[in-house]
């Protein structure tokens, strides 16, 4: 697809705003005031609209599909585009090779505060935002792209390695005071609001999964409660938002469930989606909250939303368990743990 155009001296700015677009749309230059694209329906699309804003502007603007250009074969044309995106990806992947330096630099001088390991949380956000905008403009496949990946990975392990190491004492201490009894919970009613959304359901999964081998669940109006019953995620209840934690971090805290990794990677999720702080700045936060939405929109019945959910956090336990790369004994039994949970056979 090519692009020509002639703008006009005023606005001033339609120059600038135009450059940007066709870098947006990752148009490349291959002429004075000529730009290409691969054909698709897509990029046809893109430059349509930008010659519309063109013209709207008082300029002129043509778009055509073009066999071949003058001066180029298509094979120059294409190495020119992963050219672009090569030199792109090696600058981002310099970007997220420093920042994963400065994290294990801080890390090993025990310098890593709170508040510098958000800071390079958000640094890393930014860069991982860019990957996925330069990732989509690589028509070609450019070959720095797996070297990018490859330090976004590493990156993202620093930094998620650090996280956990710096809350990990905060964990313990968690478990280690006040920590109820799941033997004394077995075979209970509980209760929590209708309409359930990702706290509570990730509530019932848990007692379900890690607490109670028997439950029985029970869903009430805003401000109502059923005598004998153990509420949770409700006002004024035992099992409910407590600090900043939300009712799953309150539960796992409570139960001794805290010092499980994969468990408490959920609770950051839970966390971000149902807060909406940002506080783990988790990067599944989006699309798990836009899961668990549509599941509620499909399903209006809350026991049934509860029974398909529970396959769904039970997939993102094994995900989770696998990932924090615990050794093969304890993966093992965590494995174990949660098909025994799932079957109601779990061992006291």
């Amino acid at each position: 697809m090519l692009l020509i155009h002639q703008l006009p001296p005023v606005p001033t700015n339609l120059r600038v705003r135009t450059w940007r677009k066709l870098q947006k749309l990752g148009a490349l230059s291959i002429k004075n005031s000529v730009y290409v694209l691969p054909f698709n329906e897509k990029t046809q699309e893109d430059f349509q609209w930008l010659k519309q804003e063109i013209e709207a502007s008082g300029g002129e603007a043509t778009v055509f599909h073009a066999g071949s250009v003058e001066g180029a074969t298509d094979e120059e044309i294409i190495n020119a585009f992963r050219k672009v995106s090569d030199e792109e990806y090696a600058r981002l992947a310099s970007e997220l090779d420093g920042l994963t330096g400065k994290i294990r630099e801080q890390k090993r001088g025990g310098h890593l505060s709170t508040k510098r390991l958000g800071d390079y949380e958000v640094e890393f956000d930014k860069l991982h935002t860019e990957l996925e905008f330069i990732a989509s403009t690589d028509f070609f496949e450019a070959r720095g792209r797996a070297a990018a990946t490859t330090a976004y990975k590493r990156c993202q392990k620093a930094l998620r390695d650090s996280h956990n190491k710096e809350r990990a004492s905060a964990r313990v201490r968690a478990t280690r005071s006040d920590t109820l009894d799941i033997a004394q919970y077995q075979g209970q009613r509980w209760v929590t609001r209708s309409s359930l959304h990702i706290d509570r359901l990730a509530c019932a999964w848990l007692i379900k999964q890690f607490i109670d081998k028997r439950p029985r669940f029970y869903f009430v109006a805003e401000g109502e409660g059923i005598e004998g019953a153990i509420p949770f995620d409700m006002f004024g209840a035992e099992f409910t938002h407590q600090g900043e934690d939300c009712t799953f971090e309150t539960m796992l805290k409570r139960f001794g469930l805290a010092d499980d990794k994969a468990l408490c990677e959920i609770g950051e999720i839970v966390h971000d989606v149902d807060l909406k702080d940002n506080k783990f700045n988790r990067l599944e936060t989006a699309g798990i909250n836009a899961a668990v939405l549509g599941l509620s929109k499909l399903l209006k019945d809350d026991r049934k939303l509860l029974q398909q959910s529970g396959l769904f956090f039970d997939s993102l336990y094994m995900l989770f368990s696998a990932e924090v790369g615990k050794g093969e004994e304890k993966g093992d039994g965590a494995k174990k743990r949660s098909r025994s949970h799932a079957s109601g056979k779990r061992k006291k």
